[in-house]
C-alpha cells in the first residue's frame, strides 16, 4: 500500500484471528498501521467474525480509539429497518458503508432488514463493505459456510469489498 501510494485501505474484517489477540501480533500490526498513518493513508475497517467479541471491546475498538483505523459502520434502526449511513473519505469523496460481522453468520438478519432503497438512491462513488460469504460466489470447498445471496446486497455500488472467504474473487 505504501509502494502504490493508495488513497485509503479497506479491511473487511478479521484484522486479527481473535477479538483479543496475542500481543506480538498486535505490536506488529500497530507498527504497520503507524507507517501508513504517518504517510496520511487512512485505514477503514469493519468487524470480521474473528474481530467480534460479545462481552467486551476488541482490538479493533482499541485501534479505532487510538486513531490508527476508522470503523466505518454507522447504523441505526428505524421502523424495523437497518439504516446505514455513509462514511465519506475526505480526500477522494468516496462514500463507504457496510455491515459488521458477528459470530456464526448471525448478521444475516441485518442484510434481510437492510434499508437497501435508501442506500441505492445515494449518488456518487459508493463502496459497500461486507464480511460474509456470497452464496453465488462461495467456492465449492466452502459450501457449508454461512452465506447470503447477492440479492440481499444494495444495488448500484461502484465497488463491493468483501472479507470472510480469505481468497481474492473478482466478478
Amino acid at each position: 500500500c505504501l509502494k502504490e501510494n493508495v488513497d485509503f485501505i479497506l479491511i473487511c474484517g478479521d484484522l486479527f484471528h481473535i477479538g483479543i489477540p496475542d500481543m506480538g501480533a498486535v505490536k506488529n500490526c500497530v507498527q504497520k498501521l503507524k507507517k501508513v498513518y504517518d504517510r496520511g493513508i487512512p485505514v477503514y475497517v469493519i468487524y470480521g467474525s474473528h474481530d467480534y467479541n460479545p462481552n467486551t471491546d476488541s482490538m479493533v475498538d482499541v485501534l479505532n480509539s487510538a486513531g490508527l483505523i476508522t470503523n466505518i459502520v454507522l447504523s441505526e434502526e428505524k421502523g424495523g429497518k437497518i439504516r446505514l449511513s455513509f462514511f465519506i473519505d475526505p480526500k477522494t469523496g468516496a462514500k463507504i458503508t457496510g455491515i459488521n460481522a458477528k459470530k456464526g453468520g448471525i448478521e444475516r438478519i441485518y442484510y434481510e432488514r437492510l434499508d437497501r432503497a435508501r442506500l441505492e438512491k445515494e449518488d456518487g462513488f459508493k463502496i459497500f463493505c461486507l464480511h460474509i460469504g456470497l452464496t453465488e460466489l462461495t467456492p465449492p470447498h466452502m459450501a457449508a459456510m454461512d452465506t447470503i445471496p447477492t440479492s440481499l446486497l444494495p444495488k448500484g455500488f461502484n465497488y463491493y469489498a468483501g472479507g470472510h472467504i480469505h481468497q481474492r474473487i473478482e466478478q
